[in-house]
C-alpha cells in the first residue's frame, strides 16, 4: 500500500502486490462471515463476494504485469517484512485467542467472537503505518476498530444479527476499499513514470 512520490520500483510492486492479495483473501474470508448473518440471501451475496474478489485479483495481476518494466530496486531500505511485522502478527493471535477464550467460557458471548477477532485485526496494524510507508494503515486502524465497536454495541443492545454482517460486510468494504486505493495508487505511478519516460 506504499504511497510515494519517489521512483516506484520492482520493490514497490512486489509489497503492493503482497499487501494486495493478504487484503483480498482476508476480505474474502469476512465476506463469507457476513453471509452467514442473511442466510435467505446467501447465494447472491456469495457470488457478489466471488465477483468481487475475481475482479481485484484480475486488477492485481494486471498491474503486475505491468510493473515488470519498473526500474530494478527494493524501493525501500529494508523490508517491510521483518521483526516488528511479526511481533505485530504474533501479539495480534495471542490476543485473538485469549480473547475469544474469555468471550465464550467467561463472558458467554461466543457470538461475540468474530467482532473480538476484527478489533485485534484492526489494532495490530498501528505499526504498518511506519513500516510500509503508508498512512493508510492508520486508517484501517480506525475504520476496523470502529466497526468492531458498532457491531458490539449494535450486538449488546439486542440486534444479533449485527455481530457477524455488521463485522463481516464491515471489514470486507473496508479492506477492498483500502486496496483498491492502494491499486489506484500503484497504477498512476506507473503511468506518470511511463510518461516520464517517453518525454
Amino acid at each position: 500500500m506504499a504511497e510515494t512520490t519517489e521512483t516506484f520500483t520492482k520493490g514497490h510492486m512486489a509489497t503492493l502486490m503482497t499487501t494486495a492479495l493478504i487484503s483480498i483473501g482476508f476480505g474474502m474470508g469476512w465476506w463469507f462471515y457476513g453471509v452467514t448473518s442473511a442466510p435467505d440471501a446467501a447465494t447472491p451475496l456469495r457470488i457478489a463476494g466471488v465477483v468481487l474478489c475475481v475482479a481485484l485479483l484480475a486488477w492485481t495481476f494486471s498491474l503486475g504485469r505491468r510493473g515488470r518494466e519498473l526500474p530494478a530496486g527494493e524501493g525501500r531500505g529494508s523490508s517491510p517484512f521483518g521483526r516488528t511485522y511479526w511481533i505485530a502478527v504474533v501479539v495480534m493471535v495471542v490476543a485473538i485467542f485469549a480473547g475469544t477464550r474469555v468471550l465464550t467460557a467467561v463472558l458467554d458471548l461466543p457470538q461475540a467472537g468474530g467482532t473480538w477477532v476484527l478489533f485485534c485485526v484492526g489494532a495490530h496494524f498501528v505499526p504498518f503505518a511506519k513500516l510500509f510507508g503508508s498512512t493508510r494503515f492508520l486508517v484501517m486502524v480506525w475504520l476496523l476498530c470502529g466497526i468492531a465497536v458498532l457491531a458490539a454495541v449494535l450486538g449488546l443492545a439486542g440486534l444479533a444479527w449485527a455481530w457477524a454482517a455488521v463485522t463481516g460486510f464491515g471489514a470486507a468494504t473496508v479492506m477492498w476499499g483500502m486496496i483498491t486505493a492502494a491499486l489506484l495508487d500503484g497504477t498512476k505511478q506507473i503511468t506518470r513514470q511511463a510518461q516520464a519516460s517517453l518525454s
